[in-house]
């Protein structure tokens, strides 16, 4: 149950995004008076940064401190059979394998990026096709704030994951693994690596990952708590 405080601070979001909804990004820049030449960030950044005016962050705490609360995008595609779904994995937070490594569950950062979390929904792919970025349309918003059930899961996935990194096989982390988290690669290719432990007190370089929510997850839990009516 969300404290009287989460609710407090999220009502005002609540309203702006009530208020897009059905909206597209290129009609919520000319609301925001934002140049397209001049908008250098994509659908994520306009709609955390400008539309509900949250300073974006990369590091441990969450989005909204006050309230430990992550602000997420969630992009959608409707497929040719009418199905919906989500277009992609979402990001959580990039790992630090030497971090993690000297983690437990009860003190690991990314806690502090699932307890509590604002999913924005927007559609950027219909029957197969891309949409142009001005043309993704907000659909609706949820509150995700997972119960101890789910929490298991994500303590399971996560340790999975430790394992892996404290046994120096870093890279050898795939996207199958987990069952609501995936330590999905980041960068340009296999040459972008960052050091991890080697199992043995030593280093060895291994391809940079970050955690994410699986579309599993997204499927599961936040899309049939939408409104797909502007769809």
């Amino acid at each position: 149950m969300l404290s009287s405080k989460a609710i407090e601070i999220l009502t005002p979001l609540f309203e702006i995004i009530k208020n897009a909804k059905g909206k597209t990004i290129g009609e919520l820049k000319l609301e925001l008076g934002i140049e397209h030449e001049n908008m250098k960030k994509g659908a994520s950044g306009l709609i955390v940064e400008n539309v509900l005016r949250i300073k974006n962050n990369n590091n441990s705490d969450a989005d909204i401190p006050e309230i430990g609360c992550e602000i997420k995008v969630l992009p959608l595609q409707k497929n040719k059979n009418g199905v919906i779904k989500a277009k992609e994995p979402t990001q959580i937070q990039m790992i630090n394998y030497f971090e993690v490594a000297n983690e437990n569950w009860a003190n690991a950062k990314i806690r502090k990026k699932i307890s509590l979390t604002f999913w924005v929904v927007y559609l950027a792919k219909e029957n197969g096709k891309t949409i142009n970025q001005d043309n993704y349309r907000i659909i609706d918003y949820f509150v995700d704030h997972p119960d101890e059930t789910k929490i298991v899961v994500f303590k399971k996935d996560w340790e999975a994951i430790q394992k892996f990194i404290i046994e120096g096989k870093a890279d050898k982390l795939s996207c199958s693994m987990g069952e609501y988290l995936e330590p999905k690669t980041k960068g340009k290719n296999n040459q972008d690596t960052t050091v991890a432990p080697d199992g043995k007190g030593g280093k060895l370089n291994a391809r940079r990952r970050a955690f994410y929510y699986k579309k599993a997850y997204t499927n599961t839990f936040i899309i049939p708590n939408i409104d797909l009516t502007k769809i």
